[in-house]
């Protein structure tokens, strides 16, 4: 079967709102089809795989999001294949988790980020120090690929075991975050409005770093800080993790409460956040979160998520 939402959206354009729509079209057919395909532009795809892991408990199929970065009517658009494989992997194995296809790459949604930007008019931009010989716009820097697919489907040899729990979709997602990147010179935050602000995150330089010695910005903190907003700190380095006891600047970070996204990537972790404050967690529970792996978006010994599910690990 073929759901087609009625006003198509450009990715650009997705937001929470989105992500419920696409959550409930899986929630209402959940027990009549044995995976599901969702087809999505490249911009903000990473966004959605993200968003839908943490909005799925429980579940049981194979959910793929797929896309293209060649439009569908050039004659050398990676579209037909994406699509063509997506069913088919969607169909043929089971993989109980929200995923992304990409090229030849089945990827984590939680771990997941756009590594190129193709159009046809334009040269590859390449980030070299992510590249593979494998095709797609997408890559996974922190952790394994799910499947490999070119000849033939390889599958990681660390898979997931179905949930023993009802599948549930918990569509509330908080749409009212404040993500500011780290920059030299970034302009002074006291006049800024945190009326709005449910959550922020910082993305942040290296293993967790950011001015030490800027008072416009430890007497922002302090006001996010006093109005309970919870501030998650994340790398900006595609394979980095957080450490706010690295450096000095990380460990003032720390000291005004600033929560560790580990090596979550920056998608997974707004995706986490907005999850999170959707359920009605404060602060002190977000942080709590924020410690465990609860769709696989953090690495940690033997890649098992602290909410319990379970690896099954094949001789491939």
């Amino acid at each position: 079967m073929v759901v087609e939402w009625e006003n198509l959206i450009d990715s650009s354009d997705m937001s929470p709102e989105g992500w419920a729509a696409m959550a409930k079209a899986v929630e209402d057919n959940y027990d009549d089809y044995d995976g599901f395909v969702i087809l999505h532009g490249t911009d903000t795809m990473s966004y959605t795989s993200s968003a839908l892991s943490f909005m799925f408990s429980n579940l049981a199929k194979s959910v793929i999001i797929t896309g293209a970065a060649i439009p569908f009517f050039e004659p050398h658009s990676d579209a037909r294949r994406n699509i063509v494989v997506s069913v088919l992997l969607a169909g043929s194995y089971n993989i109980p988790e929200v995923s992304l296809f990409s090229g030849t790459r089945l990827m984590r949604g939680t771990r997941c980020v756009k590594r190129i930007t193709k159009s046809s008019g334009a040269s590859d931009i390449h980030l070299p120090q992510i590249q593979t010989s494998a095709a797609g716009s997408f890559a996974s820097p922190k952790f394994p690929d799910l499947a490999t697919i070119d000849s033939c489907v390889q599958l990681s040899n660390i898979l997931r075991l179905p949930p023993t729990g009802p599948f549930r979709a918990d569509k509330r997602m908080e749409g009212s975050l404040l993500v500011l990147r780290m920059v030299p010179g970034f302009a002074n935050l006291k006049s800024m409005a945190l009326s709005d602000v449910k959550g922020v995150v910082l993305v942040l330089y290296g293993s967790g770093n950011a001015p030490s010695n800027q008072p416009h910005f430890t007497d922002w903190l302090i006001k996010v800080r006093e109005q309970d907003i919870p501030v998650i700190g994340v790398s900006q380095i595609l394979r980095g993790a957080i450490n706010l006891g690295s450096y000095l600047g990380g460990v003032h970070l720390f000291s005004l409460g600033v929560i560790s996204a580990r090596d979550m990537t920056v998608e997974a972790a707004v995706a986490k956040l907005s999850y999170l404050l959707g359920k009605g967690y404060d602060r002190d529970k977000v942080a709590v979160e924020f410690g465990r792996s609860l769709r696989g978006e953090i690495s940690q010994a033997g890649d098992a998520d602290a909410d319990g599910l379970q690896y099954l690990k094949l001789d491939l």
